[in-house]
């Protein structure tokens, strides 16, 4: 299964990339709260958080619409 996703200058090509960019994410924003104390309202954590959700997001889409 292969999509494309041009958001915020990423494109991403595969269900896999898109897993792997999660984790990713996950492990940066893990970081990122620590770094700041785990202020969940921190700037940098927000805007880690959001991307996150909009490939979480993509991701469920994508499964809902193929079943």
């Amino acid at each position: 299964m292969f999509i494309t996703v041009k958001e915020e200058g990423v494109t991403v090509i595969s269900e896999l990339n898109i897993e792997c960019e999660i984790q990713r994410l996950k492990e940066q924003l893990e970081l990122t709260a620590k770094e700041n104390n785990y202020n969940f309202q921190h700037p940098q954590v927000i805007d880690l958080s959001q991307k996150l959700d909009k490939l979480i997001t993509l991701v469920m889409r994508n499964r809902w619409h193929n079943t």
